[in-house]
């Protein structure tokens, strides 16, 4: 992004929130840019998120969230095939341990089909409930079944959305953080960051956690944000089967409790505790967390799933602007939007940001010209783990650095790291979430110093200049 040009529209924030704003926009003939503090796509609440693509159960008082997660879910796999993002449908089970919890599910299942799920069915056959998960709990009397919830990864859809974008002419800058916005006369904003002065005639702040920070700074004081802190376990790919649907309690009667379920990639995760936090940046485990609460709940649904088999405990703060997504103009600074999700917001996002273009922004005075040259297409880096033999070979031929594995566990090449680089990875979080290096059972012990070497040769810096995930994570002392 260039800090002499004003854009037509910045984006603040590149979660899968902004990021979805940003593709959205990328298909008018605007000028587009995205500032994002963080050093990589997806470094915010977004890389904590379970990646669930809810069903679209309806939240009562908050239309937006319930119509959002309803159409984001029927969309979800069109919009995953055009960005060559992995996706499934493993369905839920929303299981019942006692007779009223039954009752409660009949409600559920009422509701929700009333606001349009389609195939719910409350199975209480307890011998197919074990056809479906052979290691459910024989205390399991009855579950809600809703077939169309599914899974993805949510860092990858968001890297997904922005390479979309940017391939379509959207900016972006990392690194930078919003430190003042003011009003540029009657003609837009002029947004003061540590990395220069920047200035828009439209600013979209989808900042999460921060949001509420942002708007200050713009004059707007209409919402706040408060957040909510999961506590999560991944487990080893070894109980890859153990877990064949999104399984989840109730709590309080609604679809709210603890879960357990696989992920697109193969493993298990397991949560959660759920607590409110003031410091959205508290996304740290605790004793109590995991091992009074995470472990006991979802062994309490599956008592064969050892607790042994964990391999990263972790914990993310989800930020919430209230039971509603705020999506909305600033009261009394023209041009300026608010783009706040929350509680199924991964599931809902490019559907919202449509909602934020043609329903709020466009009537506010944006124009929008429709681009003949969109292109919605975007392709993957090329996994070595997923392809057949002769698609190996294939591409060891063109490109002998696909024939050296780094990370074992995940098996992947040094070809995919270097692609990964190419597409703007400088951390090596940046790598793992491009390229899974590092997220397997040994947890980057015996690929980490090989991913450093690869990153110093190719990004031509010191290696002890090399972090984790930005600022402050170094990983090697000079």
């Amino acid at each position: 992004m260039d800090t002499e040009r004003k854009y037509d529209v910045i984006v603040i924030g590149a979660g899968v929130a902004g990021a979805s704003v940003a593709r959205e926009l990328s298909k008018y003939g605007l000028s587009v840019g995205v500032i994002e503090k963080e050093a990589d796509i997806s470094f915010g609440a977004t890389k904590g998120s379970h990646g669930l693509v809810h069903c679209g159960i309806p939240a009562p008082g908050a239309p937006l969230r319930s119509g959002g997660e309803l159409r984001g879910n029927v969309g979800f796999e069109a919009v995953c095939r055009e960005l060559d993002v992995p996706f499934e449908r493993i369905g839920k089970l929303l299981v019942a341990f006692n007779a009223a919890e039954v009752e409660a599910l009949g409600a559920i299942e009422a509701a929700t089909t009333a606001h349009g799920v389609a195939g719910l069915e409350l199975i209480q056959d307890k011998g197919r409930l074990k056809e479906m998960e052979p290691n459910l709990s024989d205390a399991v009397v009855a579950a809600l079944y809703t077939p169309s919830t599914g899974v993805a990864d949510p860092w990858s859809f968001a890297i997904a959305l922005l390479e979309n974008a940017m391939a379509n002419g959207v900016g972006l800058r990392v690194n930078t953080r919003v430190c003042g916005i003011k009003r540029d006369g009657s003609d837009g904003y002029v947004l003061e960051t540590t990395a220069g002065t920047f200035r828009a005639g439209s600013v979209v702040n989808a900042a999460g956690a921060a949001g509420a920070v942002i708007a200050r700074m713009a004059g707007d004081t209409s919402f706040a944000i408060k957040g909510l802190r999961f506590q999560r376990i991944i487990m080893d790919k070894a109980c890859g089967g153990m877990v064949r649907h999104l399984v989840r309690g109730l709590k309080n009667g609604a679809a709210a409790g603890d879960f357990a379920f696989p992920t697109i990639d193969g493993n298990v995760m397991v949560g959660s505790t759920v607590e409110p936090m003031s410091d959205m940046d508290d996304a740290t485990t605790t004793r109590g967390g995991l091992c009074d609460w995470v472990i006991p709940k979802y062994r309490q649904m599956f008592p064969t799933l050892s607790p042994d088999k964990a391999i990263k405990p972790f914990a993310a703060v989800l930020p919430l602007p209230g039971p509603e997504f705020h999506i909305a103009p600033a009261p009394e600074s023209p041009g300026f939007f608010n783009f706040m999700l929350g509680v199924s917001g991964f599931t809902a996002s490019f559907v919202m940001a449509e909602h934020l273009v043609r329903n709020v922004m466009e009537p506010a005075g944006l124009r929008l010209a429709e681009r003949a040259d969109f292109n919605p297409r975007r392709k993957d880096i090329p996994h070595f783990a997923a392809l057949d033999n002769d698609a190996r070979a294939a591409a060891i031929a063109a490109d002998s650095r696909c024939g050296h594995v780094v990370c074992r566990c995940e098996t992947v090449t040094e070809g995919e790291i270097v692609e990964a680089i190419r597409r703007g990875a400088t951390t090596r979080d940046g790598v793992k979430f491009r390229t899974r290096a590092g997220m397997g059972r040994c947890q980057s012990n015996f690929c980490g110093h090989k991913t450093l070497e690869i990153m110093q040769r190719e990004l031509g810096v010191p290696v002890e200049t090399i972090t984790k995930k930005g600022a402050g994570s170094e990983e090697l002392v000079p």
